[in-house]
Formats: C-alpha cells, sequence, structure tokens
C-alpha cells in the first residue's frame, strides 16, 4: 500500500512504499539459518551463548532495515502533489474526501446534518424541487431527506454531485420532465479530490482507481462503485441508528470512460457487521423509524 501524506495546504503527497521488505526477511531468515548451523557444529555452545547470539544477529538485522528505510527515504523521489490548477479541480467550490473526513472549501460536513447546518456550510438551496429534495442549480447538488417538512430540522440522508445524468430508461415524457425537475439545471464542473485523487467528468474509472486510496468495488453493480466508510468515528456522526454508516458511489457511463455522479449516502450495515454507539443512538432508540 502506498503511503499518503498531507502537507499544510492540504496537498496529498504519495511516498513510495518500502521495497525492499521481502529482501530484508529473507536476509534475517539466512542469517538465523548459519546461528543455528553454527551452534549444532559444536556441544560446548551453551543454550544462553546460543540465545545471545541469535538476539545478537537481530539486532543488527533490525539496525540494517532502519538504515535502509532511512535511506530510501533520503534518495527514492516523492511523487509531487496534486496540481489542482493543471488537473482542473474546481477551487471555488473544493470537495475534500477521504475514509475519515468530507470537506467543502475546508469545512467539514457529512450526511445526517441538518439542512439548516448544511445551508450554513454551502449557503441557502436554489430550489425546493419537492418535499425533501434541495437543489443548488448552479452547483449541480442535490442533497436528499426523508423529512419533507422543508424545516431547517430536517436530517439529509444522501448528498449528490452531478457532472452528467443519464435519463436513459424513462420511459414516456412525463417521466423525463419529472426526473429533470428532481435534478440540477447545472452540472457540477472541474474535479474534486477522493481519496488523494483526482474524481471528475472526461475521467475514465480505472485511471481514478488506480491512484485512490481508498477502495471501491463495482459487484455486483457493473455501472456504480461503492466505498464503505468502516473507518469513520461514528461515535460523532451525527446519524442516529447504529446499524448505519457513510458509503460513497461514483456512477460511471456506460461505457466506462466517463463519470458521472459522486454520491455520498447514509447506508445499512448487513447481518454480522459490528454495531458502534454513535452520541444520538440513546436518544432515538425507543424511536420507531419508518
Amino acid at each position: 500500500m502506498e503511503q499518503q501524506t498531507m502537507t499544510g495546504s492540504g496537498l496529498y503527497i504519495r511516498k513510495h512504499p518500502f521495497l525492499p521488505a521481502s529482501a530484508a526477511v529473507a536476509l534475517c531468515f539466512g542469517l538465523l539459518c548459519l546461528s543455528a548451523l553454527s551452534s549444532c557444529t559444536g556441544c560446548s555452545y551453551n543454550h544462553q551463548k546460543t540465545m545471545g547470539s541469535i538476539d545478537n544477529i537481530l539486532g543488527k538485522v533490525d539496525t540494517l532495515m532502519k538504515k535502509t528505510d532511512r535511506f530510501l527515504g533520503e534518495h527514492l523521489p516523492e511523487e509531487p502533489p496534486i496540481d489542482y490548477e493543471k488537473e482542473g479541480v474546481n477551487m471555488k467550490h473544493l470537495f475534500v474526501f477521504t475514509d475519515t473526513t468530507m470537506t467543502y472549501n475546508g469545512k467539514p460536513f457529512m450526511p445526517g446534518m441538518t439542512i439548516g447546518e448544511l445551508c450554513e456550510i454551502f449557503g441557502h438551496y436554489e430550489r425546493l424541487a419537492e418535499p425533501g429534495i434541495f437543489i443548488w442549480d448552479s452547483m449541480g447538488i442535490t442533497m436528499v431527506s426523508h423529512d419533507e417538512s422543508g424545516k431547517d430540522s430536517a436530517p439529509i440522508s444522501r448528498i449528490l454531485i452531478d457532472w452528467n445524468i443519464d435519463l436513459y430508461g424513462a420511459i414516456s415524457e412525463d417521466n423525463i420532465k419529472w426526473l429533470k425537475n428532481r435534478c440540477p439545471r447545472q452540472y457540477f464542473t472541474g474535479k474534486m479530490i477522493v481519496g488523494g485523487a483526482v474524481l471528475g467528468r472526461g475521467m475514465h474509472i480505472d485511471d481514478f482507481l488506480k491512484k485512490t486510496n481508498l477502495k471501491f468495488d463495482n459487484n455486483p453493480f457493473p455501472l456504480l462503485y461503492y466505498c464503505h466508510l468502516h473507518d469513520w468515528d461514528y461515535t460523532k456522526a451525527p446519524i442516529h441508528r447504529r446499524e448505519e454508516y457513510y458509503t460513497y458511489m461514483i456512477r460511471k457511463s456506460r461505457d466506462g470512460t466517463d463519470i458521472e455522479t459522486f454520491d455520498i449516502a447514509i447506508n445499512s450495515r448487513g447481518s454480522g457487521a459490528p454495531p458502534y454507539e454513535g452520541p444520538e443512538y440513546e436518544k432515538f432508540i425507543n424511536v420507531d423509524v419508518e
């Protein structure tokens, strides 16, 4: 696995992995074998002396590995940080997603927050397409709530960022009209950062998957790539049931040569997944959920 560090400006730098691990293990094994052979050549060596020799050899191997690691760290070139401007990252609306954080222009956000809280971060939504569907048309962003009251206290369960909207499968003009009303009138422009890699329109999904440090899987849906955020600190997440967690989803075009949508949602844990005690769980534990 590649190691990544984040600089003070928020840029990710990838370091080359520690390559000679297998060689070090082989060296350690060989030295142990030599030690064992030497201890067997004469019966005059007692047990304590043999163990002392092994400890000495292991100490030297450990020192050698540390020196090698230090040498590689000093001499192997680091990959350059992401050039946001060159890569076409949207700096006006800068989204950065990791396995434990989501930020918009440096401000943290996450599903489960109320629409009122999210409006303080994103600005007020531009259109209420229908109850529970809040749209920022100029940004290409949609937020969805199961609470259709329209109140600021409505919690958001899903956030969609659209580069392209495929209405394939809409079987009538009425369906198309209905779907278009629920979609932003403009697409998100530029790219964002997901798992230390650039993601956006005009990219092949395989190019992104090679660079991101997050694990996405498109089984069993070929066009949809999911990443479940099991490392998130859910004790601090504003979601109210202990069987829920966050998921990133990328939808690619049918030919795989383009990215259409990035979706952040609250998901439900499958059987066997470990539960957690979120901050709101006790408050909502006796409330029936539809």
